[in-house]
């Protein structure tokens, strides 16, 4: 997913997949500072039940 999609699934607290498996929402995004100029965007996701959540590369993430 862009930059634009996670903002959007995040406010919108659509369902997203990760590997496979199917999460409630994205409930984070994590902005870090890589290798020279580069940002690294990584998402927390939350488990259907919302007991736990799962880090993930943005770019791994997609829509349901």
């Amino acid at each position: 997913m862009t930059n634009e999609e996670i903002k959007d699934a995040l406010y919108a607290e659509t369902p997203v997949e990760y590997h496979g498996i199917k999460y409630r929402c994205i409930s984070a995004i994590i902005y870090r500072k890589g290798q020279e100029t580069k940002t690294d965007i990584t998402v927390e996701l939350l488990d259907k039940c919302g007991h736990s959540v799962t880090i993930a590369p943005a770019k791994d993430v997609n829509s349901v």
